[in-house]
């Protein structure tokens, strides 16, 4: 998570700062007396409103200010895994799917949650009018095709269209069908393996193609950005109506929901925008490099989903990542899915497995990635427009002390463990940062009561 190193670096900071206290250190900006309220004031606020209005930048003006940083908005995009298998039950009896429901829905119903944005997109959608399952090429209606895959008998460990694709000893492939009345039901047509209910026929199993939609534009929030407490009442009640169905085509959702994302990250420059992956599996769909008649390769689709999340981490939205497996599949998730949380610009995926008290341990998580987004990530003030981001200072304000200037960084891999600093977003092309991230060191004494943290512009002299 966000932060980990950050009691290892505390103590050092904080001596620099008693150190540059006592030397009367001064960030030596000038502001002069803004009337206010029908006085004169030249403090911090002076003449500025420290909130954030949003938008675009306002223009190119430059207006000297100095201020009390307050803490940035905070917009989470959730794309969430409703996938056939998310009805799965857990050690606990409850399903995947509801366990996430549950966390997800004390989540923004707490009041801790005040203030932050929420927005809930589920993959996949699939196509109106379209069946899932098939007997023929015109059952998918124009542009379908019904994929009738066979299966590799006895071990059903892949499925296959001819015995050499399948890679173990003694294993033939074999016609894969579905009860008439259950058609979750397997079994065997051409042996005469009936698995079927008395008066249920077997029948060669078919899937269209196009029953998931593989169009990034299909994953725009069902629950579109807004603001919790209010927000909270749609995003439970769309949790509740969601049965799990289809596959995993993580590739179309995550584009899409980066797409919608990136929006509000133009449109709300003064909050930090993330997107939280929460899924069961790996992509299984809309992918080329996916072959469902290969050995099995969950790592197959990573690298599509790596490619579009590091694009959305380049733009200045991260992508953190939770999963929900089985146990004999943690090894594997984890790695798989911190190679997607990685290129999101996350530190590693979150994975609880299905013997844990599922619930629980995602609501800890959530919690927790609360706190760590959400801490020393301050809204940029503005007299009106937003200013050029080579200008702004920032420093921390000791209680009774004189304030102490932060260096820029160019990133948070270029914080210092000793120092720390501040460093900015990347933001699309053609706009400014909206607001200023602090270095794990900074963070820690920015945290302290006694400090705050300050944030100012010289105007270049006409």
């Amino acid at each position: 998570m966000l932060g980990t190193m950050r009691g290892l670096t505390t103590a050092a900071l904080a001596a620099t700062l008693l150190a540059t206290t006592s030397c009367g250190a001064k960030t030596g900006l000038r502001i002069e007396p803004v009337e206010r309220d029908g006085g004169m004031d030249a403090g911090f606020d002076a003449g500025v409103d420290a909130g954030f209005d949003g938008g675009p930048d306002a223009g190119p003006e430059c207006r000297p200010f100095q201020a009390r940083a307050t803490l940035a908005g905070l917009d989470v995009f959730v794309l969430l895994d409703s996938s056939g298998s998310m009805a799965d039950t857990t050690d606990s009896g409850a399903t995947k799917a509801e366990a996430v429901a549950a966390a997800l829905g004390d989540f923004v119903s707490s009041p801790d949650s005040e203030g932050i944005g929420v927005a809930l997109t589920f993959f996949p959608q699939v196509e109106e009018g379209v069946p899932r399952l098939c007997g023929r090429d015109a059952d998918c209606g124009p542009g379908g095709e019904c994929e009738m895959p066979d299966v590799c008998s006895p071990t059903f460990d892949q499925y296959c269209r001819t015995d050499r694709d399948c890679g173990t000893p003694g294993d033939t492939c074999e016609p894969l069908g579905y009860c008439s009345d259950d058609p979750d039901l397997g079994c065997l047509p051409a042996l005469g393996m009936r698995t079927c209910p008395i008066g249920s026929t077997c029948i060669d199993f078919g899937s269209c193609t196009n029953y998931t939609s593989c169009a990034p534009a299909d994953y725009a929030p069902e629950v579109p950005i807004a603001v919790l407490p209010g927000a909270a009442a749609a995003f439970v009640t769309a949790l509740a109506a969601r049965e799990p169905d289809g596959g995993t085509p993580t590739a179309a959702a995550i584009e899409g929901t980066l797409d919608r994302a990136r929006a509000r990250r133009v449109e709300s420059p003064g909050s930090k925008v993330i997107v939280l992956l929460a899924t069961d599996g790996f992509p299984t769909e809309c992918d080329p490099a996916i072959d469902i008649y290969a050995p099995p390769m969950p790592a197959a689709g990573v690298p599509l989903v790596s490619s579009l999340v590091r694009d959305g981490a380049a733009m200045g939205v991260q992508t953190f990542v939770v999963g929900v497996f089985e146990p004999t599949e943690e090894v594997e998730a984890r790695a798989n899915l911190s190679a997607i949380a990685s290129a999101g610009g996350t530190d590693e995926a979150l994975v609880v497995t299905t013997t844990e008290p599922v619930a629980d341990r995602l609501l800890a998580i959530f919690e927790e990635l609360r706190r760590d987004v959400r801490s020393c990530v301050y809204a940029i003030p503005r007299p009106g427009a937003l200013p050029d981001p080579a200008l702004l200072e920032v420093s921390l304000q000791p209680r009774g002390g004189e304030p102490i200037p932060l260096e820029r960084r160019d990133g948070p891999d270029d914080c210092d463990p000793m120092t720390g600093g501040f460093f900015f977003e990347a933001v699309e092309p053609g706009t400014r940062p909206g607001y200023a991230e602090l270095c794990p060191v900074s963070c820690d004494v920015a945290s302290r009561p006694d400090v705050t943290v300050e944030m100012q512009v010289a105007c270049p002299e006409p």
